[in-house]
């Protein structure tokens, strides 16, 4: 399970952890759980709106995401042998 998280939370170098990764679970989740909650409280869902909204979620979570990749920290490249 630890293995997981740290996979899916950090870096390229599995040891910094990806701020806009963690920051985005949090909107993600709540996101898709509102339609669920509007419906247990028998509020009506218009569909268009809840397109709109799932659109402008997965947008802004993968802004998030994209938005930490460069400041994640690489690989020093490999020089190539001397021959």
């Amino acid at each position: 399970m630890m293995k997981l998280i740290r996979d899916l939370f950090t870096g390229l170098d599995g040891k910094t952890w990806a701020i806009g990764r963690i920051y985005s679970l949090p909107m993600l989740v709540s996101g898709l759980a509102l339609p669920v909650a509007a419906l247990v409280k028998g509020q009506p869902i218009d569909f268009a709106a809840l397109g709109l909204m799932y659109g402008g979620l997965g947008g802004g979570v993968m802004a998030m995401v994209w938005g930490t990749n460069p400041t994640e920290p690489r690989e020093p490249p490999k020089e190539p042998a001397d021959e």
